[in-house]
């Protein structure tokens, strides 16, 4: 009996955000599950209608992007993919994956996000050729952390298994990662543009590291993250990888992409 083809496979699927009820909550391949959330997300504005820095969409009339980042001259970064808008499930997901603990079931949706990941690196496969490196943001998970695990780091060591081998995208799932924040800094979230530029240029800042500088030299880096908001802290990751990490280039790709001026 011939193998179920994916149209097959997706037809069986419980859906992205009832992913703990699926027949291949365990077993699903990358294109599955990119294919199933792609059902329910919500996407982004085609490419001629979205800014080609931050994917942020151009309101009626607009020629250019509203964003401050994506016209700063040190910018440090090229452009920042999203898979989808936060909205929705997507949005409900990731925030519940975010604030989940170290010992709670929410920290199962790293192996779907990582599968996530995957496909949409597949399906977009010829804007990251010739990439070195794809690492995590780094998260701090010191003393007094807001969080004690790494939770994007969590999807990139998903992703690099549930690719398969040969493997095909460089994830850094190395046991110290090439970029490492030393300290907790405020969070942006509920921050205005200015303060989390201050934020982002003062205490993020400082407690970005390149342990390793001779790990990222002449590099073309991907930087991994949940949300994509204004771009202040990919600019500041980016910043350290080139500057202290010698990287020839840094860009990103993220889970969603948070429009200008919706709450949440």
């Amino acid at each position: 009996m011939p193998e179920p083809g994916i149209e097959e496979l997706l037809s069986e699927a419980a859906g992205f955000g009832a992913c703990g009820r699926c027949p291949y909550l365990t077993g699903g391949s990358p294109e599955l599950c990119f294919r199933c959330a792609n059902r329910t997300i919500e996407p982004l504005a085609d490419w001629g209608r979205r800014c080609k820095v931050c994917d942020q969409t151009y309101a009626p009339g607009e020629v250019g992007c509203k964003n401050p980042v994506c016209s700063m001259s040190r910018r440090w970064f090229g452009w920042n993919y999203a898979v989808a808008i936060r909205s929705g499930m997507l949005q409900r997901v990731i925030d519940a994956y975010k604030l989940s603990d170290a010992m709670s079931d929410s920290r199962g949706w790293a192996a779907i996000f990582g599968r996530i990941l995957v496909g949409f690196l597949d399906a977009n496969a010829s804007a990251f050729e010739g990439i070195d490196l794809i690492i995590a943001s780094p998260t701090y998970t010191g003393p007094r952390a807001h969080r004690r695990w790494d939770h994007i780091r969590d999807i990139l060591v998903a992703a690099n298994t549930e690719q398969g081998s040969p493997a095909r995208w460089p994830f850094d799932v190395t046991e110290l990662p090439v970029i490492i924040k030393t300290a907790e800094t405020e969070r942006m979230r509920p921050m205005k543009y200015q303060q989390r530029r201050v934020n982002a240029e003062g205490p993020l800042r400082e407690a970005l590291q390149v342990p390793d500088p001779a790990v990222t030299a002449g590099m073309r880096l991907i930087v991994v993250d949940d949300v994509f908001t204004d771009g202040l802290t990919l600019r500041e990751v980016a910043r350290a990888l080139v500057e202290d990490g010698g990287a020839a280039e840094v860009n990103g790709v993220t889970l969603a992409r948070q429009p200008f001026g919706r709450n949440g």
